[in-house]
């Protein structure tokens, strides 16, 4: 099967509570789940690379082979249980995540390099949220051996925040483009204003930064000084796990089609709105053509040269 594009990051399963007490358990989670879908909006050929444990169900696997998700590269672990966690939702919309897999056993037993079929290789783009940042180097570079062209988009982990500049130095011009969320950001340069972030970030060799702040849209700055703001899409909130996850899933097809960092842009902020909108993966197994270009639309028309 041809794969455009594939996210190598996680795969967990979410149990979640609201704060009026219901429940929605066994639900597909993880950073890649999440950016599958903002992938999904766009193309038909997205591959999942991670690992998961002998005890992941089948009706998981068949729910994502319905949402049109290739799965070759979702490496099954002996002797592992799959990842799991809480996520509990507070009346003030705090979510307190509570992960219930030993994190050198998460650590252990992820999906390596050495796991990702021939046809991943060839993908246009990639979507990591995986490993150190010395092993994101090292995967960049064997990733670009098969494909000098392809796209790549990191967001970090909880593990790269503590690292020091020099570390990001090193990686950020080996990527297409970075993209953390506004915490994230100020925890890597040290610095409390949006614009400076990004700045920052470029200056450390970021061709575009994509800097994500929740309710409050996004910043994106590409190192040719292009900037601009972009108000978030309309849409019903139900969960927002993950929705910074599929906002880099939709931004990677949108470079890896060859849109400028602008268009890419939109197409990550129509993304996110669709992983609003429920919990886990959406029920449409077609995407909703019609609906995304009405917010692509809407989206462009609100969006600000910063």
């Amino acid at each position: 099967m041809k794969v455009d594009y594939v996210t190598l990051s996680n795969l967990i399963i979410d149990d979640i509570v609201l704060p009026d007490g219901q429940t929605f358990m066994n639900v597909l989670g993880g950073a890649g789940l999440h950016a599958l879908v903002g992938m999904r909006l766009w193309n038909r050929n997205i591959g999942f690379a991670a690992s998961a444990g002998a005890d992941f169900s089948p009706e998981h696997r068949a729910a994502l082979q319905g949402f049109g998700v290739d799965l070759q590269g979702l490496t099954i672990r002996n002797g592992y249980r799959t990842a799991r966690a809480w996520q509990v939702f507070e009346a003030d919309e705090r979510r307190i995540e509570v992960f219930r897999t030993d994190l050198d056993d998460f650590e252990r037993h992820k999906v390596t390099l050495a796991d990702l079929p021939d046809a991943y290789r060839q993908a246009r783009g990639f979507h990591l949220q995986w490993g150190s940042l010395i092993e994101l180097q090292q995967a960049i570079s064997y990733l670009r051996s098969a494909n000098p062209e392809m796209v790549v988009v990191l967001e970090p982990s909880p593990d790269h925040l503590q690292q020091p500049p020099a570390a990001f130095q090193a990686l950020l011009p080996q990527l297409t483009l970075f993209s953390p969320d506004e915490g994230e950001a100020q925890m890597i340069t040290g610095r409390s204003d949006p614009d400076d972030m990004c700045k920052v970030l470029v200056d450390w060799g970021a061709p575009i930064v994509a800097l994500r702040m929740g309710e409050r849209g996004s910043l994106v700055l590409t190192n040719t000084g292009e900037a601009w703001k972009l108000p978030v899409a309309p849409t019903t909130i139900v969960d927002v796990t993950g929705a910074g996850n599929s906002y880099c899933g939709g931004f990677l097809t949108g470079l890896g089609d060859g849109l400028s960092p602008l268009e890419s842009a939109l197409r990550a902020v129509v993304s996110a709105s669709f992983s609003l909108e429920q919990f886990g993966l959406p029920a449409w197994t077609s995407p909703p053509e019609e609906e995304a270009g009405g917010r692509l639309a809407w989206v462009r028309q609100r969006v600000e040269r910063s």
